[in-house]
Parts: structure tokens; sequence; C-alpha cells
């Protein structure tokens, strides 16, 4: 019995170790990848830019390859102890990626990753919400399937945390409803940090903020403006004006002809759609073209039956990009 139970006690040990490893590795494959992304997202001065890689092509040139343990003392491409990572960055062809509906794919490694660039632009603006526009955010709950009133509710709780005086909103929640909860605490009366305090808002349960955490953001402007060329279907029909079936046609055509270029493009498109005048104008203050100066880079190892990912949300800064946050830290 007890050989059985040292026997027993042993193959868990090693299944738990060969499991941490694979985390290991992967994780740092992920982060290795989200940082070379991140590189290549600076190669501002490069005007080529290379297309996304499918899955049925070879990686060519430009692919990062790093050593399959953790980065050293001195962190990706680190000349530090180590000359022959230094030249195999220093190689590389840099050339800018940018925001795109299908990945990228990385070697780290011998791990593929696919590297997915999202623009903020094409998610809804918490921090942008307001009386005038709060119907978007509305509109947006109840076709993720949340009840119109429970929608109002989390809504104007959302305006309320956010504003700095405390008056309740009809249906909101000022700091004499979180007072009274069994922990405590007070609105915070300013913009969202991070996606992650909506929790803190009244109506806002767990289950809802994982359903719609990937369509947030926090960072952008103090507007709702999304993105026509990259958002959603559910995110873009809820702009006020942009029915299903016309996000449908916008899409169609996106899909057809490639991404909307100009303002003069999207104003004949949407006329050849029949929104013209007042419609169209009342549309447009919510929709752009452009992108943001914020950007979600999402590595996930290919492969990996664990689902490990790494995440960070980088912004344009002095001519490079800077790391707001980064999932896990």
């Amino acid at each position: 019995m007890v050989a059985l139970g040292f026997s027993k006690d042993t193959k868990l040990s090693v299944l738990l170790k060969s499991i941490g490893t694979e985390r290991t590795k992967n994780l740092y494959a992920a982060r290795g990848a989200t940082l070379y992304a991140l590189n290549k997202l600076s190669g501002a001065d490069n005007e080529s830019t290379t297309g996304p890689i499918s899955d049925q092509h070879e990686l060519g040139d430009g692919v990062l390859i790093v050593p399959d343990e953790p980065p050293t003392k001195g962190g990706l491409g680190s000349t530090e102890d180590d000359d022959t990572d230094s030249q195999d960055v220093e190689s590389l062809e840099i050339t800018k990626w940018v925001p795109n509906k299908n990945p990228y794919s990385i070697q780290i490694g011998n791990i593929y990753c696919d590297v997915y660039l999202h623009d903020e632009n094409g998610k809804i603006n918490l921090n942008g919400i307001n009386d005038g526009n709060k119907g978007i955010l509305i509109e947006y709950f109840t076709q993720m399937g949340i009840d119109v009133l429970d929608a109002d509710v989390i809504v104007d709780s959302i305006l309320d945390w956010i504003d700095p005086d405390d008056l309740n909103h009809l249906n909101g929640a000022e700091d004499n409803y979180y007072e009274t909860l069994p922990e405590p605490y007070k609105t915070k009366g300013a913009p969202f940090s991070s996606i992650e305090e909506l929790v803190l808002v009244r109506g806002v349960t767990p289950e809802i903020f994982e359903s719609i955490r990937n369509d947030i953001t926090v960072y952008g402007g103090e507007q709702i403006v999304v993105n026509i060329n990259i958002a959603s279907k559910k995110i873009l029909s809820s702009v006020l004006g942009l029915s299903g079936e016309l996000v449908d046609e916008l899409m169609l055509y996106i899909g057809e002809t490639g991404p909307i270029k100009t303002s003069e493009e999207l104003r004949q498109v949407f006329w050849d759609l029949g929104i013209i005048g007042d419609s169209f104008e009342k549309i447009r203050p919510y929709i752009t073209i452009g992108q943001s100066d914020f950007v979600t880079i999402n590595a996930v190892p290919r492969g990996s039956k664990m689902g490990y990912e790494y995440k960070l949300i980088a912004g344009k800064s002095d001519g490079g990009y800077k790391i707001y946050a980064v999932y896990p830290e």
C-alpha cells in the first residue's frame, strides 16, 4: 500500500510538472509573440506592410526565433550574455503590421502562435458614454441577451460611476447605493481606468462582464466612435440608425472591395444604400474609418491544450508604443 501510494503520488507530481512546463513554455512563447508584434507596429518609418499569414502558408523571412528557455534577465532580444539572440533579432526585416480581423502567425522556438491585432476603435468606449449616446450601449446590451430593464440599470449606473456629481440617473446608482453593500465602497467619479472596473458597477455580474469584455474598451477618447471597417456586426448594429440589414450590406461591401479609405467613399457607400441627408448625418458622429492610437495584441499558442494566451494593450507614444495593460500580469 505504501509503494502504491508512493507510485500514485509520483505520477501526479510528474503530471503537474509536465503541465507547469507546458504552461511556462506557452506563456513565454505568447509573450514573445506579443512583443514581436509590438515591434512590428512600431515600424512607423517603414512604408511597406505585411498581411496576415494564413495557417496554410509556411512561415518565411521575418519569423522571430527565440530559445525555448525563458528570456534571460535582459529580456526578449537582449544582448546581455547572449550574442546569438541579439544577432537573430537585428537581422529581422521589420515591416509594419496593422490591426486586422485575421491573425498573423509567429514561431517562437518550436511553438507557433496566432497573433491578433484589435484596434480599440472597433469596440465600445465606456468612457465615451453620455446622456446623448447611451442608447448605443443599451442596444448593444440587449443584443447580448441582457433584458432591456437590466440594460437601463447598468448604463445609468455607468453614467453615475464616471460623473463627478452625486445626482442619480433614473435607474442609476450613486454612493448611497454602494455604501449599503456588505463590503461598501464609493463611485469613482472619474473615467474608467480599466475594463475590469466595470464589475464594480451596479447590475454588472461576472457572467455579464465575461460575455462583453472583448467588445468594450476604456481607451480612445471621450466619445463613442467605432471603426466601420473592423467593428463586429453586433457593435455596428448598436449604432442608432444602423440596422442589421444595413450592416450586412456594409460588411459585404468591405469584404469585396476592402476597407473604406476616404470620407467621400464612406458617404457614397451610404448613399448607394439609401442613407442620405439627415439620416447619414445622425450616424456620422459615431463611425470612423480611421484607426485609434490604441491597440490590443493577443497571442494564442497554436494547438495548446490548456488554451494559454497573452494579451497586452498599447498606445502610441513619442513615435512608438507604450504598454498600458498586460494579461496575465
